[in-house]
């Protein structure tokens, strides 16, 4: 069942859920990468973790412009992107026809919308993090924003349940990885970043990351 239908009900969930189920899904393991999918004018994430990446021109590296957890709609990448699994990776393909469908059912519609609001908004925010100068500040801007979407309360603060590198985290904000390994550094020292076991723990109220 598509994260899609899960606040909707009654005759509108019938009938989106009668268009969902024609659509195709996309499986990728961690690591794996696609390029445009056919035929779709978005994709929901089902489970799993997506990276959008783009490189274009003479770049030297990729950058992630878009991280996307369970719930997420993503309009499929551009000629310049590339599709990436973070993890074990589920994703319902809409095509062109099953989108239409979709935005004839009001509730389904009103879903989609949202979900690709904010993503835009997410994109607005990664764009605003290249205005802070220092590294270590812009880091830990990225650190905060990746909390907000895929963050998880635990004891002392917020845990990222992501697959972070420090050089996932580069590519996220334009530094080298070394960079990202001093900040790291820095942020430690300073008491807001630690390591959880195999992810990385925020020293934050749950209340700090709701502006």
């Amino acid at each position: 069942m598509s994260v899609l239908l899960e606040n909707l009900d009654g005759a509108e969930r019938a009938a989106a859920a009668e268009v969902l189920v024609r659509c195709a899904t996309l499986r990728l393991e961690a690591g794996e990468a696609r390029l445009h999918p056919a035929d779709a004018a978005c994709l929901v994430v089902e489970d799993g973790v997506a990276l959008v990446t783009s490189r274009r021109g003479a770049a030297t590296r990729r950058m992630i412009v878009a991280v996307a957890g369970p719930g997420a709609v993503l309009l499929p990448p551009s000629l310049a992107e590339r599709l990436e699994a973070a993890t074990d990776l589920r994703l319902t393909v809409i095509g062109d026809a099953a989108h239409a469908a979709l935005l004839r059912v009001p509730a389904a519609a009103a879903v989609l919308v949202e979900a690709l609001a904010e993503q835009l908004r997410e994109r607005h925010e990664s764009l605003a993090q290249f205005s802070s100068v220092r590294h270590v500040e812009r880091i830990r801007e990225k650190l905060l924003q990746l909390a907000r979407t895929h963050g998880r309360v635990v004891p002392g603060g917020i845990r990222l349940d992501l697959p972070l590198t420090h050089e996932l985290v580069g590519e996220m904000v334009g530094s080298a990885r070394e960079t990202v390994t001093w900040a790291f550094a820095e942020l430690a020292r300073e008491g807001f970043l630690s390591r959880d076991g195999r992810t990385y723990r925020l020293a934050v109220a749950p209340e700090a990351l709701a502006s």
